[in-house]
């Protein structure tokens, strides 16, 4: 099933992004992290197929920027909710914030985002 997306943002105060605009255009490719609450505003019927496509919108979007330690915790539960929809085996929490602190320690070691060893990383949340 696929799943459309509404180009409306929220209005007012539910839109957070207006607080991160300088920041997107001064650096357009980095990953940033939000919470974003979506509901389905419309539902699009194939007569022919019955195939029903829900179109979803952004009720309330809001980047998270002044503190790491939340856009990192909200990383790793982004990362644990795809490998749980995905099928793929998750480590318990408490070991994976263990790892994630080693990593933190290698990099800040070695002086380079990816712990001196030429990795990316993987995936980038």
């Amino acid at each position: 099933m696929s799943v459309r997306m509404s180009g409306a943002m929220p209005e007012g105060e539910r839109n957070g992004l207006a607080a991160i605009a300088h920041a997107l255009v001064d650096a357009p490719d980095k990953v940033r992290v939000a919470v974003v609450l979506i509901d389905a505003v419309k539902l699009t019927t194939n007569v022919t197929s019955g195939d029903v496509v829900p179109t979803v919108r952004v009720r309330a979007i809001e980047p998270i920027t002044a503190h790491e330690t939340d856009a990192n915790e909200l990383r790793r539960l982004m990362r644990r909710a795809y490998e749980r929809r995905t099928g793929q085996v998750e480590l318990p929490l408490e070991i994976e914030r263990e790892l994630d602190s080693l990593t933190l320690a290698d990099r800040t070691a070695t002086g380079s985002p990816d712990g001196g060893n030429g990795a990316d990383g993987g995936t980038e949340w």
